[in-house]
């Protein structure tokens, strides 16, 4: 069974981020680019949903091309993956939610 895939607010910031970012500095194709790689990631998440558990009920799951991680939790009773954060590799783990 597919779960249903909500993003939060901060997880959408990042996304938009990391698009403009990549824009900017690299150009649209890029940018579009990174977009595909997480919609491409996210349909992964749909069918398999238990990826590397981090803690407490937080799973991670890298992008395939760009150098992210998607967090997420899983709320199995409402058949729901939450998508908190999709984070840069470099970027502070302590900045995890």
């Amino acid at each position: 069974m597919a779960f249903k895939i909500v993003t939060t607010s901060k997880a959408n910031r990042d996304i938009i981020n990391s698009f403009e970012y990549y824009k900017d500095v690299a150009g649209k194709r890029v940018a579009n680019s990174f977009f595909r790689d997480f919609k491409f990631t996210v349909s992964k998440l749909r069918k398999v949903t238990y990826y590397q558990k981090i803690h407490n009920d937080f799973h991670r799951l890298p992008l395939k091309v760009f150098p992210f991680i998607i967090i997420y939790k899983i709320e199995k009773d409402k058949e729901i993956i939450k998508i908190f954060r999709v984070f840069h590799t470099s970027q502070n783990p302590e900045k995890y939610p």
